[in-house]
């Protein structure tokens, strides 16, 4: 097809001629006039978009988000602490009072000021669905609040304003902790630094669960869990990158080389995961996005398997066969979800279907292949 074959069914034809100056009837002088020729996605008509408006369907996480790795405290047994008597979600709550009592994984245990505390989640087993939920996490973090953060290293005010924390970073450093490797080499060997909560969560080890959690209540993460600062648009972003596009490009980016089949994704990969472009939707679309987000929200995350309508797996994976794989099995939430991200990806179902069978492959032949290694 010449492009005067096309050039009646250009629909804007006459108004980008008209803003160009000149004619528009050859594909050099679209190019040099600033235009690309794009056709519609369910006619036969095309039209001249400026090149510097168009948006790419896909954009690296890293493009839109910054993704970083969560604490490295250097004595986790010092830093993290569990509540004695209530539960983390009972201290959010501000049931706590004051101060609540506490124990460390060294065998501490004792009272603390609850401005000294944050929820911090240690382990992915915490997180069992896509919002971060308090009736899940176990742990907080030892963090000076901001009211006493620029004079950490005036001990009057620390003994007078939080005697509790004073008495505890005591007890740290006749122990010894503020000598290790990493506590020693920060200004304030207790403090681990200024940061906001992230706007999400994501796995830097990955089994058969690929998912992402917003993260409304405010945690911050161990360094085995990366954290993901987003710039604009969160919601849509967290929704779409749930979709089953995220197991597809996570699988090609990470790798499974340390035992047991475990997917690792290193920061730089993560970044690098395509997502869709969250000014690729309409209002329509992001509408459906977002309510087709709530409703999978709400539920455990389930094995990529189970997700896309497979049983739940065997020791082999030999209950897990491509060829029944359908649209029609897919959980109802998370096809009402895919759906709007295969839409404006402009997906057809056999593409669709493509997907779902690449995703099933790529993860069982990856657990397969661990059990084959180690057996």
């Amino acid at each position: 097809m010449t492009l005067q074959d096309i050039v009646p069914k250009i629909a804007n034809l006459a108004d980008a001629e008209r803003e160009a100056g000149r004619p528009l009837r050859t594909l050099n002088a679209i190019q040099q006039a600033g235009y690309q020729l794009v056709k519609a996605r369910d006619t036969d008509h095309y039209y001249l978009a400026k090149t510097s408006e168009l948006q790419p369907l896909l954009v690296k996480l890293g493009d839109i988000a910054e993704v970083r790795r969560g604490f490295t405290a250097g004595a986790n047994e010092f830093f993290y602490l569990e509540p004695m008597g209530l539960r983390v979600a009972d201290i959010m709550a501000g049931k706590g009072g004051e101060r609540v009592w506490v124990k460390n994984g060294a065998g501490w245990q004792g009272e603390i000021e609850t401005a000294w505390l944050r929820p911090v989640i240690k382990s992915p087993r915490e997180l069992q669905t896509l919002r971060v939920r308090p009736e899940d996490l176990r742990y907080l973090v030892f963090m000076p609040p901001d009211s006493v953060r620029d004079r950490l290293q005036d001990t009057a005010h620390l003994k007078r304003h939080s005697p509790c924390a004073w008495a505890y970073i005591q007890w740290g450093e006749q122990r010894g902790y503020h000598q290790r490797d990493t506590c020693r080499t920060r200004k304030v060997w207790f403090d681990l630094g200024v940061r906001r909560s992230p706007d999400a969560i994501v796995n830097k080890g990955v089994n058969n669960r690929h998912f992402v959690c917003v993260n409304p209540v405010g945690a911050f993460a161990d360094q085995q869990i990366y954290e993901v600062y987003i710039q604009n648009d969160s919601g849509v972003v967290v929704a779409s990158i749930n979709s089953t596009i995220l197991p597809l490009f996570a699988e090609t980016e990470g790798r499974a080389n340390f035992g047991e089949g475990v997917l690792w994704v290193a920061i730089y990969e993560a970044a690098n995961i395509q997502i869709p472009n969250p000014a690729a939707f309409t209002d329509e679309q992001r509408e459906r996005l977002l309510n087709a987000f709530e409703q999978m929200a709400g539920r455990e995350v389930k094995s990529i398997f189970e997700e896309l309508g497979l049983p739940k797996p065997n020791r082999d994976y030999s209950n897990i066969r491509l060829e029944e794989v359908s649209l029609k099995r897919v959980l109802p939430d998370r096809r009402a979800l895919d759906a709007v991200v295969f839409e404006v990806l402009g997906l057809s179902e056999s593409e669709q279907l493509a997907v779902y069978r690449g995703v099933v492959e790529l993860v069982k032949n990856r657990l397969v292949k661990a059990q084959s290694v180690s057996g």
